[in-house]
């Protein structure tokens, strides 16, 4: 079932600015609930076919649980989305920066005070979508170039919801590489390892020792990355590998086939057609158990997928499991997995994999869309 949220547990005083909790509604009775701190995906339920809503994605009961939890929990990641090793970032020219780091000697999704430790603007709210405004400074994580952004969401008819961006270079050279970190459980509650997945992708990203990227592709055959066909993530993070022994999991990216293969192949045609906006199906996950299904598009050239190895056992929402005398639902390792579509891990630091340098007054857009089967 789904949750019924308390909007006054989200709404308090954050940085000088003024969170709160917003909730769509689409025509197919989709209903997503939206905090502006971190512009969090909070609640995504689904109709469960029998007049209800089953929630599918993670999340806390109030933004205290946020801000005390695990820290990208539904938040929208940016400006650079995974890790930028030992906290640097190679210019154009071959000039070096170093960032703030945060894990470990890393830059990791966006540094310390990246934007899903941000209070986003609200610049308009209707019944089925919300703007978010936000402004990436130097000052916050070291990138060069100031970057406004603005960032759509809309539960659409079809139980699909779409989160789109467009994010203006304002003054100087800048990179731009934000994702989403929802976590998604088909089921409600319980583990994900049954569920099934399918990711268009012959190759994946290898990691060294520091959970870094190697900078080299490698293919995804006889491996636990091998998502061409459906299948288990269960299965697949059981499979014995080097690299999961590595990361800890599965939690790896995988290289879309129509993605390009170098930097100088960055805006070449792709290999397969792609809808005009450039969104194209980059994964598929179901729930065989329930019947429920998950198709995400987006426009980026690969997806990191994290089968929630990491995840602890915070007490959270109830799930109506209070009225049978069970308490709180306690999340376990694997009780989540997170599709996260997002440009190539590291990649101004590697001369093989492609980036771009926007530069001021040009506007990056992209989008994700999670569209559900009910």
């Amino acid at each position: 079932m789904a949750y019924t949220l308390s909007r006054d547990a989200f709404q308090q005083e954050l940085h000088g600015q003024r969170t709160d909790l917003y909730t769509l509604r689409g025509a197919g009775g989709l209903q997503v609930a939206v905090s502006n701190y971190g512009a969090r995906l909070v609640q995504l339920a689904v109709p469960d076919g029998q007049g209800g809503l089953v929630d599918v994605t993670l999340g806390y009961p109030s933004l205290q649980g946020y801000l005390d939890g695990q820290l990208s929990m539904g938040a929208f990641i940016g400006r650079w989305a995974g890790r930028l090793r030992t906290g640097q970032l190679r210019m154009p020219g071959g000039c070096t920066l170093q960032l703030p780091t945060n894990s470990g000697p890393h830059h990791h999704h966006g540094g310390p005070l990246g934007c899903r430790f941000q209070v986003f603007a609200v610049q308009a709210v209707q019944p089925d979508a919300i703007t978010l405004t936000h402004t990436f400074r130097t000052e916050d994580d070291g990138v060069p170039g100031t970057v406004r952004l603005t960032l759509h969401l809309h539960a659409a008819p079809d139980n699909a919801l779409h989160m789109a961006w467009s994010a203006e270079v304002a003054d100087a050279p800048s990179v731009f590489n934000p994702t989403g970190h929802a976590f998604f459980n088909l089921a409600g509650v319980g583990s994900t390892h049954g569920h099934t997945l399918q990711v268009p992708a012959s190759r994946y990203v290898p990691l060294a020792a520091d959970v870094c990227p190697l900078g080299t592709l490698e293919s995804v055959a006889d491996t636990p990355f091998d998502f061409r066909q459906p299948r288990s993530v269960g299965d697949a993070a059981a499979q014995p590998h080097e690299q999961l022994a590595r990361a800890g999991g599965l939690d790896h990216y995988l290289v879309l086939d129509d993605a390009p293969q170098s930097s100088q192949a960055w805006g070449a045609a792709p290999a397969s057609p792609v809808t005009p906006a450039g969104l194209r199906p980059v994964a598929q996950l179901a729930d065989p158990a329930s019947g429920r299904s998950m198709q995400v598009w987006s426009t980026a050239p690969g997806v990191q997928v994290y089968a929630g190895h990491g995840l602890k056992a915070d007490p959270v929402r109830d799930l109506g499991r209070a009225s049978q005398g069970q308490g709180d639902w306690l999340w376990q390792p694997g009780d989540g997995i997170c599709l996260e579509p997002m440009e190539y891990p590291d990649a101004p630091n590697h001369p093989a994999f492609p980036v771009r340098w926007w530069l001021p007054g040009e506007v990056v857009r992209g989008a994700i869309v999670y569209r559900f089967g009910v």
